[in-house]
């Protein structure tokens, strides 16, 4: 599967999911894991893949509650940080959900060991975030229009 088709395949899935229909996600999430695990590794797309049904199991694990459901999140997260190319922004957004997920699921679980495993997770987003080279994508000077 090229990268475009992956990537299509992937949206295509996730965004036509019935919200209304538990097991329309179900599918989704089934269907994008099979995707995922169907990739070559260091296919381009990965971590875009991941952060999809990062997107989709937030969803399940809010409407369930279940801690099931939280630890499926955290390790969609993790698996998002391991295919991510360091000092690009792909690692930066997967840095943050690594993050994201371990605050969420320890408002569930309380337990201590999530709230001490974010911390990690906010120090690498902080070294993630400072080891993306600038843009150099300069903004366009504005041109101010002249009515005469």
């Amino acid at each position: 599967m090229d990268g475009e088709e992956f990537i299509h395949t992937a949206l295509v899935v996730a965004f036509t999911v019935d919200a209304e229909h538990p097991r329309g996600l179900e599918h989704a999430i089934d269907e994008i894991y099979r995707l995922l695990h169907g990739a070559p590794a260091g296919h381009p797309d990965l971590v875009i893949g991941w952060g999809v049904l990062f997107d989709l199991l937030q969803e399940r694990a809010e409407r369930s509650g279940d801690v099931g459901d939280w630890d499926a999140l955290v390790d969609a997260a993790g698996c998002m940080v391991l295919v991510a190319d360091p000092g690009t922004e792909l690692a930066v957004r997967a840095w943050r959900r690594q993050w994201q997920s371990l605050l969420l699921r320890h408002q569930v679980t309380r337990d201590p060991a999530d709230l001490k495993d974010a911390k990690v997770a906010a120090a690498a987003l902080a070294a993630a975030a400072t080891a993306v080279p600038p843009s150099s994508h300069q903004p366009r000077p504005r041109r101010p229009w002249r009515c005469d």
